[in-house]
């Protein structure tokens, strides 16, 4: 199998800028074609050492040259890789390259396919949290790199960082999926997949719903004065108890996906997340409460009822709210779904039912709030004297 040749050419066209000045290229030649590549070098004629092809004579020569041959090693790079893999090579896969749809660096293609993604924005801060924390590991990994001990160094790298097993399989999670894109794209090889042998650990989460009592709590709270600003939160906080929304989906919510069905208000949505469809009747869920709060905003004007506040500052808040309810747990939004789901699951409302309403794709997501709800009543036993 022929291989490609590489060589910098000067002002290739015989045309000078207005400037006097000329573009250097590299000419790529395989099997009797050329394709020719621009380096946004310009420099002067009497700067071209024609017998060496370099650059000679100018204040920067060193690192030009350098950078010259930086790219044609890489174009030689992306021709080897794809050679050992047992894949072909031509001229045109060269320009792709330069145009950033093909790239023999790992990291890289995961910031170009992060930058691309039609993933919710809260799923692309966390595939670029990943990206980062990789990128501070080793700031550029080629494919043929990232193999099984590259990732066990990088384990133990972030477990060196003093990071929770679950942040960490989160990590390896995300750098798995961009893994699998490669190999679609025929970037990375299948036959070296790295996950085959290397396993994230991780360990089962501990949630901390509400009880109905601390739901109480909150839902009698009288807001001082001088905390106004609390309000809205506290309002949010309680519509996704009732409902088990996420927090990119109630920002999300529009008028128009509230509904009337055989006299049921409901509330039609595709989640945002895992682009599940789910029904959530409003007007059958904590006596009707949920339609309360959403008559207060209903008539705001806005596009959506709730967009105003991010996640971060409205988890600053529920601190504030936690303390002035007395709670001492530690309340963030998403203790709202936990709550819904180990509510509705207390008074006996089947599994497959709130997996509908939370719409979780899979029964084990929901049955582990099944088992945090059997641990609430032991522990609730142990207190109990018979």
């Amino acid at each position: 199998m022929n291989k490609a040749v590489y060589k910098a050419v000067f002002n290739r066209r015989n045309v000078l800028t207005n400037h006097g000045t000329a573009l250097i290229q590299i000419e790529a030649y395989l099997n009797r074609k050329r394709k020719y590549f621009g380096t946004s070098i310009y420099i002067f004629p009497k700067q071209w050492d024609k017998k060496r092809n370099l650059i000679k004579d100018h204040p920067n020569a060193i690192k030009l040259n350098r950078q010259i041959a930086d790219k044609i090693a890489a174009y030689e790079g992306l021709e080897l890789d794809r050679l050992n893999a047992g894949k072909s090579f031509s001229l045109d896969l060269i320009a792709a390259y330069e145009a950033g749809s093909v790239t023999n660096s790992f990291t890289k293609f995961m910031e170009l396919e992060i930058k691309q993604s039609k993933d919710a924005p809260g799923t692309k801060i966390n595939q670029t949290t990943t990206l980062n924390r990789l990128k501070e590991f080793k700031t550029d990994i080629l494919f043929n790199e990232f193999d099984f001990e590259l990732l066990t160094k990088f384990d133990r790298y972030l477990t060196k960082k003093e990071l929770s097993l679950n942040t960490i399989h989160k990590y390896f999670r995300h750098l798995r999926k961009f893994y699998n894109m490669a190999i679609n794209k025929d970037l990375a090889d299948l036959n070296n997949y790295p996950f085959r042998k290397f396993k994230a650990k991780t360990t089962e989460t501990t949630r901390h719903p509400l009880s109905p009592e601390e739901l109480a709590m909150i839902e009698t709270l009288t807001i001082p004065e001088d905390k106004t600003h609390l309000c809205k939160v506290v309002d949010m906080f309680l519509f996704a108890c009732y409902t088990g929304l996420r927090f990119s989906d109630l920002t999300a919510l529009k008028k128009e996906y509230i509904t009337v069905n055989d006299g049921v208000t409901q509330l039609e949505l595709k989640m945002i997340k895992t682009t599940t469809n789910i029904i959530i009747p409003l007007s059958l869920l904590f006596n009707g409460k949920p339609l309360e709060i959403l008559g207060r905003y209903s008539g705001n004007g806005r596009k959506f009822m709730f967009d105003e506040l991010t996640n971060q500052y409205t988890n600053r808040c529920l601190k504030e709210v936690a303390e002035l309810a007395g709670i001492t747990k530690n309340m963030t939004f998403h203790t709202a779904r936990h709550s819904q789901a180990t509510w509705l699951l207390s008074k006996g409302v089947s599994i497959t039912t709130v997996q509908s309403l939370l719409g979780h794709k899979k029964l084990a997501t929901t049955q582990i709030y099944a088992k945090t709800l059997n641990k609430a009543v032991l522990d609730e036993l142990r207190k109990t004297e018979f």
